[in-house]
């Protein structure tokens, strides 16, 4: 296993960098890194190391590429089963030389995926094609090399491919490799109604994913890199896709580069996996992880009944952000504030942590993690009531610069209390188990449901 990987010289790593990587263990994401972060602060640079150690014979860093303020030299280590190695440009030029342990296979997929749709029938299995990898220099270059694999598959069978490409597609791809009476070959469509069209005509988000599909559909111990696997995908094949990639990462190592919030999995934080933001700031490129005390927090969000938005879609949406929020106590208080500065006039907006924290107890936890992800101007607003949390807050995070406000009442708006009558559930008060008179029904309820929307 690949233990961690760590850069300096490449690009904006003007001082060294480490990234450590997800171990599988077992349980769902437990093998995947996450790589998050705004655009430009390197997350692509991270990648490209890696290619550039499953390529390390090829290897080379133009003029261009090396940081002066890292001496205009370029070292990537890497750590593998406790041995270390490193691929190092000599006496400051573009060549390299690799010192280390035999480098398990990398299947490097760049965020830049397309080929020639008119092509030879050149065939290679995929230790060819992965050892037939080229070391990135142009992300702008097409992956024409790729028209390999479809003919090896198309020949040799291709059911694990096509099996998960239609599971994220929700429906089977009839595809085969056809030819022009000029000679060329081509990726032939076969689609409802008697339809076919060619490579050239394929959606973007549908080459993209046969792309991905064949990186996951290599052996147990390939090590896999995809960057940004979301693009031209629709949310919801983005969310199938995850469901893949969970399932890999059971015991395989996957590192993905992503905006997407959708392929930001609780889950595999909760098993283990890793989840990386990568910046830049006038010092250079920088690596922040995620702690224990940060995972326990997301862990508890999952049994938060009262507040499962606390890191929904929208709050993961932070961990792409540039920098600069504001955390609430709770969903009102996220959308009344912007709605007491209009009326009092003050026309800045604020940007707000998802939909609140749950709780005022809940700041200081989300307040850790974006520190943990190397957020540099974080706030937070207390109610009138809530001066303990305030004071911790301030304890813990002021010598960091972050800064709390405490609002002059005891909530954003006036309360009455409430007294409600009791309810009988479908569920125990601790929502352990269903109860077993409800169970038969429930049953057929939810095999109406499944049969209605035809899914699985």
């Amino acid at each position: 296993m690949i233990e961690s990987i760590s850069c300096i010289g490449y690009r904006g790593f003007s001082t060294k960098q480490t990234l450590n990587l997800a171990i599988p263990n077992g349980t769902p994401g437990s093998g995947l890194t996450v790589l998050v972060g705004p655009n430009g602060g390197g997350k692509s640079t991270l990648i490209e190391c890696f290619n550039k150690i499953a390529t390390k014979k090829k290897a080379t860093f133009s003029k261009g590429k090396r940081n002066i303020k890292a001496g205009n030299r370029v070292e990537i280590g890497i750590k593998i089963d406790g041995q270390d190695g490193a691929l190092k440009t000599i006496k400051g030029g573009t060549q390299t030389e690799w010192t280390g342990p035999a480098v398990p296979k990398i299947y490097h997929l760049p965020s830049r995926r397309s080929f020639n749709p008119f092509f030879g029938e050149t065939d290679w299995n995929r230790t060819t094609y992965l050892d037939q990898q080229k070391s990135s220099q142009y992300r702008s270059s097409s992956l024409d090399s790729y028209t390999s694999r479809l003919v090896n598959l198309n020949k040799n069978g291709s059911a694990s491919f096509d099996e998960m490409l239609s599971r994220i597609l929700g429906k089977p791809l009839r595809w085969t490799i056809d030819q022009e009476d000029n000679g060329q070959f081509f990726v032939d469509i076969a689609k409802d109604g008697g339809i076919h069209h060619n490579s050239d005509g394929m959606g973007e988000g549908i080459l993209s994913l046969m792309f991905i599909v064949d990186a996951l559909c290599g052996d147990r111990d390939e090590f896999v890199v995809i960057d940004e696997p979301e693009l031209s995908l629709h949310p919801q094949l983005q969310a199938r896709l995850l469901k893949e990639i969970l399932e890999r990462t059971k015991t395989s190592q996957v590192v993905i580069s992503t905006h997407s919030p959708n392929l930001l999995s609780l889950e595999s934080i909760a098993n283990n996996g890793v989840v990386a933001r990568i910046y830049d700031t006038s010092d250079g490129t920088i690596i922040c992880e995620i702690d224990d005390r940060s995972r326990h927090f997301i862990v508890s969000t999952f049994e938060n009944y009262n507040n499962p938005h606390i890191l929904g879609t929208d709050a993961r949406s932070c961990f792409f952000a540039e920098d600069r929020l504001i955390i609430a106590e709770g969903q009102e208080d996220v959308v009344l504030y912007p709605r007491i500065m209009a009326e009092l006039g003050k026309g800045s907006s604020i940007p707000f942590f998802g939909f609140g924290a749950g709780g005022a107890s809940n700041i200081i936890e989300v307040a850790h993690l974006l520190n943990n992800l190397g957020f540099q101007k974080i706030g937070a607003i207390y109610d009138g009531d809530k001066q303990d949390d305030y004071n911790k807050f301030v304890k813990e995070f002021s010598s960091l610069g972050y800064k709390a406000w405490i609002i002059p009442a005891d909530d954003i708006r006036d309360k009455v209390s409430v007294q409600t009558k009791a309810k009988e559930g479908l569920m125990d008060k601790d929502r352990k188990y269903v109860k077993e008179e409800y169970k038969p029904s429930l049953c057929s309820m939810f095999d109406d449901i499944v049969a209605f929307l035809g899914t699985k």
